[in-house]
């Protein structure tokens, strides 16, 4: 019996398999299941998950005899998974832990599939989520635009930051960071995001965002003066997501403050380094000839093993930079920058933690 197993196994591999083709029937498949996913509805739950059964089957099969059929397979997005892959520390064990709203809402429009795959909301940072599905290639900076944001249908002021990483011509993944300021947040609301293509489509979604609580809060209340510029470090918030030290600054209107930005640099009690996962979005405002800015920098989680934190402030001036004057008759001036020449430098502290 085991000498016929090996000559059963040849027969098998011998048998000629459209590759060609089935990839190209495979891929056909896959995107039509992206762009039909939202027409699915309770009545048709259980045909679905038999055919979800039926093409997994298909394409770990055809995984095993086609490589292109490979590099598809371990392509197709899995909801959910945009926070843990995106390479913020953060991010990655808040959706471990299970404490992002996992979304899955998708809308297409001219052939292109917008889904919101995550959202988390710890207070202060609001993160998005999510993925984009095209029939065709998109080429660069096809949301370009950016996104819209409203709270309770309300528009507000926020900082931040966002990206996107192209997995293929046709599959992108994306994640805003958003810090609202200037508006009193609820534990729970309704997020507005509005989406605009580069000819002009338009997605819209509002997604129910839920607070998720249970952080610590160190008061720190760390006051220096160094070279002009007044800093309070207020408080310092752990939470799964990470350290979020606040601060305030106020300063002497004048140029080189302007482009000056502060900056933090935390050492575990082993002597680590802990790595910024975001600068956080700050706001400032002039007022009777000083500037005042408010901000935040958020580090990486830590373990429950470190007790101590070493914090020093530092303020990084810009050392390059310029722009252009234009007189009366539109002739062009290029304006040299030079950073303050005077040394700006603030000391290290302590903070225990809980």
């Amino acid at each position: 019996m085991s000498d016929k197993i090996p000559m059963f196994k040849k027969e098998i591999d011998d048998i000629p398999v459209p590759v060609d083709k089935l990839d190209d029937i495979i891929t056909k498949a896959v995107q039509e299941g992206v762009q039909k996913r939202k027409r699915l509805n309770g009545n048709k739950l259980l045909l679905s998950v038999g055919a979800i059964a039926a093409t997994l089957a298909l394409l770990i099969g055809s995984a095993t005899v086609s490589p292109v059929m490979a590099n598809i397979v371990s392509q197709i997005p899995v909801l959910g998974s945009i926070f843990s892959e995106s390479g913020d520390p953060g991010l990655k064990r808040v959706s471990e832990l299970g404490l992002t709203q996992v979304v899955g809402e998708s809308k297409t429009v001219r052939g292109n599939t917008i889904t919101i795959d995550e959202v988390f909301f710890d207070g202060t940072r609001l993160t998005v989520g999510y993925s984009l599905t095209s029939e065709e290639p998109l080429g660069e900076f096809y949301l370009d635009q950016g996104i819209d944001f409203t709270i309770d249908g309300k528009k507000f002021s926020f900082g931040g930051n966002g990206g996107e990483t192209e997995i293929t011509p046709t599959y992108r993944r994306g994640i805003y960071n958003i810090e609202p300021s200037g508006i009193d947040v609820p534990e729970e609301f309704k997020l507005g995001l509005s989406f605009e293509g580069k000819g002009g489509e338009r997605w819209k979604f509002f997604i129910p965002v839920k607070t998720q609580t249970g952080a610590e809060f160190v008061t720190i209340d760390e006051t220096q003066q160094a070279g002009g510029v007044g800093l309070n470090i207020s408080t310092l918030e752990i939470s799964p997501v990470g350290l979020r030290l606040t601060y305030n600054t106020v300063a002497e209107e004048n140029e080189f403050f302007s482009g000056a930005y502060i900056k933090f640099k935390a050492v575990d009690s082993s002597g680590n380094e802990l790595t910024i996962s975001s600068e956080g979005g700050g706001h400032s405002k002039n007022e009777n000839g000083k500037i005042y800015a408010k901000g935040n920098s958020l580090f990486e989680p830590i373990d429950e093993s470190v007790t101590k934190l070493t914090i020093t402030p530092y303020l990084d001036l810009s050392s390059v930079g310029g722009g252009v004057e234009f007189d009366g008759a539109g002739n062009e001036t290029s304006i040299d920058f030079e950073p303050n020449k005077e040394e700006i430098k603030f000391d290290s502290f302590t903070v225990t933690l809980p």
